[in-house]
């Protein structure tokens, strides 16, 4: 039980973390395109578990090739292109709203869950889920999406599909990335998909002709250097936590992500959030905590998923461990 508790509390962090990383990329969009934010982001995420995976590790930890492959893309798909749709999304919208949408992610978790056979479907969890569905709509009619430009030039309706689509990644990434974590450290498997991310961003920037070190002012410098460490503390939290929790549980806790943002926002003045935004967030919160309730805990722990974990199962290296 003491395990946990830890795990819930790692999976609450990260999304207190992702919350407030939202309101910090929102002061800095304007100048800073989503690569070259998302570049940066990363290499002061992977600078920041690069040296307790270096320090902390008696033994290296020895990726299969296939596994490693398969990391290395979830990595890309995690982190650039994921992160490069939110930015987008956050040179448009506010804070808040990204958070909002983006917090459903586990109700996507869910849905692809019990689609491939993962969970079990129940009624609690379809109430959660169109309870926060209900939320999301009632954001949506407040919205202007009428093709109005935002800050980034971007139209509010193509900052909302990329919203959602960085929202279906995260949640495919998360049913994905489980089955590996029950064979590998979740501090070495962070730094190899972030440090894969960062190579794939690099290449971005270079072919696209953006700047690796943009115009900043220092007050700006210093929401990229807490963006980059909230997101290194909080992927490790997040894969530590996948290493003790279902994955449909531990994304639950994205729903912190919008109340920090919609409070991080009303104390600094930026702006103050609408009875229609508040509306959207206690449905939201609503339909995930309906959704814990009606989850069963599993008396045999985190299993082994087939597919992934089945063809590298044979070839265990110093750094790999058995599912629990």
């Amino acid at each position: 039980m003491r395990g946990s508790h830890s795990a819930i509390v790692a999976a609450a962090l990260t999304g207190i973390l992702v919350g407030a990383a939202m309101v910090s990329t929102r002061a800095v969009s304007a100048d800073a395109s989503p690569a070259t934010l998302a570049f940066l982001r990363y290499l002061i995420g992977l600078c920041v578990l690069a040296g307790p995976a270096w320090l902390g590790t008696r033994t290296p930890t020895r990726f299969a090739w296939k596994d490693a492959a398969v990391l290395a893309a979830l990595g890309v798909f995690q982190f650039a292109v994921l992160i490069v749709l939110l930015n987008h999304a956050l040179g448009v919208l506010s804070a808040a709203t990204c958070a909002l949408v983006f917090s459903t992610m586990p109700l996507f978790t869910m849905l692809l869950a019990v689609l491939s056979g993962q969970e079990a479907f129940s009624l609690p969890k379809l109430t959660g889920l169109v309870c926060a569905v209900s939320g999301v709509a009632v954001l949506l009619h407040g919205a202007p999406l009428g093709g109005t430009a935002g800050v980034g030039g971007g139209t509010h309706l193509g900052a909302m599909a990329a919203l959602i689509g960085a929202t279906v990644i995260g949640a495919v990434c998360s049913l994905l990335v489980r089955p590996l974590l029950q064979c590998y450290p979740a501090l070495p498997t962070s730094v190899l998909a972030m440090c894969a991310a960062v190579v794939f961003l690099l290449a971005l920037c270079a072919t696209t002709g953006q700047p690796l070190w943009p115009s900043l002012s220092s007050t700006q410098w210093g929401h990229v250097a807490f963006i980059g460490l909230s997101s290194g503390v909080g992927y490790f939290c997040w894969l530590w936590a996948l290493t003790r929790l279902e994955a449909s549980r531990v994304v639950g806790f994205q729903a912190l992500g919008p109340v920090t943002a919609a409070v991080l926002e009303l104390l600094v003045g930026r702006q103050w959030p609408s009875w229609s935004l508040l509306m959207s967030i206690a449905l939201v919160v609503s339909g995930l905590l309906i959704t814990q309730q009606g989850r069963r805990p599993s008396g045999s722990g985190a299993r082994r998923q087939p597919g992934l974990l089945e063809e590298g199962a044979d070839h265990a290296g110093p750094g790999r461990r058995p599912a629990p």
